[in-house]
């Protein structure tokens, strides 16, 4: 199976969503090949000291003089349960200047207004029949998503038709750092939206790659290993879940298969640490107000002290320093 990736707008967000979805699919077993082509002064991936096993990282200068041959024996005969993912330049999106057969071609797209309006400019070149798929990176929903790309379209005089997005999308690429290389730990919820992602291209595609169900039991059983996220990345996939959650297809069955069960449940209180004093210049109390702010994340427990809600600057404490513990 071969997928074909590009950027919308220049290389690093089609390149963020190729190693995604490579580091997912190897994560659940499948054997993967990451195969990006480059030109001879473009910037070549960072290299960590190790990559998941199933997962092999292939660069192929453009530039060479082997590279179609060498093109050619990485793309033909792939075995029916390994997986190809292409990492292509932007500008092969309409014309692809080597074979890669009738694979699924995707436009990864960023979070920004602008990469959405290159991406469906790019459609024009297609003369009239239906392109590349679009694949959103950071939408705060696919709905969204789907609908402000149509609006473009329209504005540009392109026909509807000619525009596809893909059913799901991925964490936004400026928060994800830890997609962006093939080693190092990748997020539950970036891998889970990446296997969305692979199944919607690829349909019936994830439950074919995936190990047999005893290689899986362990962890669907919550026998995984110890969760060691730090508090940056808790956060950064919390707020990829309310991104998700704002779409209809959250949590998938997936994610609910893997999720701790919690019997005889309520709602109960806990306590966290925060701070109490006057406020000024708060944009929801006048000055003078006394406060209790939202859970307190860092600070240097001198000057400024950073909560859930907001950056608060520290002036005079009411008696010793407090510790902030």
């Amino acid at each position: 199976m071969i997928i074909a990736l590009f950027g919308g707008d220049g290389r690093a967000v089609g390149t963020y969503a190729a190693v995604l979805v490579a580091r997912a699919a190897a994560s659940v077993g499948t054997a993967t090949t990451l195969l990006r082509v480059v030109g001879a002064l473009e910037s070549r991936l960072p290299r960590p000291d190790s990559v998941p096993d199933p997962l092999r990282v292939v660069e192929l200068c453009s530039d060479d003089p082997s590279f179609a041959t060498d093109l050619r024996e990485e793309t033909s005969a792939v075995p029916e349960k390994h997986l190809v993912v292409l990492d292509l330049p932007p500008g092969w999106t309409a014309a692809c200047p080597v074979e890669v057969g009738n694979c699924p071609r995707i436009v990864a797209v960023g979070p920004s207004v602008l990469e959405g309006t290159i991406a469906v400019s790019a459609l024009r070149e297609t003369g009239g029949v239906p392109g590349p798929w679009l694949l959103a990176c950071g939408a705060s929903s696919i709905r969204s998503f789907d609908r402000n790309i149509r609006e473009i379209a329209f504005a540009q005089g392109i026909d509807d038709t000619v525009v596809r997005v893909v059913a799901h999308g991925l964490p936004d690429p400026r928060r994800d750092y830890a997609a962006a290389t093939p080693g190092g730990r990748l997020a539950p919820l970036s891998r889970s939206a990446a296997l969305r992602v692979l199944g919607a291209i690829l349909p019936g595609a994830v439950e074919m790659l995936r190990p047999p169900a005893e290689v899986r039991a362990p962890t669907l059983a919550g026998m995984g290993e110890a969760d060691r996220r730090d508090p940056q990345e808790r956060l950064r996939d919390l707020a990829d879940a309310l991104d998700a959650a704002e779409g209809d297809d959250y949590p998938s069955a997936e994610e609910l298969a893997a999720a701790p069960l919690l019997e005889d449940w309520e709602f109960g209180m806990r306590s966290v640490a925060a701070l109490v004093g006057r406020v000024t210049q708060h944009p929801d109390f006048p000055a003078g107000r006394r406060v209790r702010t939202s859970e307190v994340y860092v600070s240097d427990r001198r000057t400024w002290a950073r909560t859930y809600s907001r950056l608060y600057r520290l002036g005079r404490p009411a008696g010793p320093r407090p510790s902030l513990q």
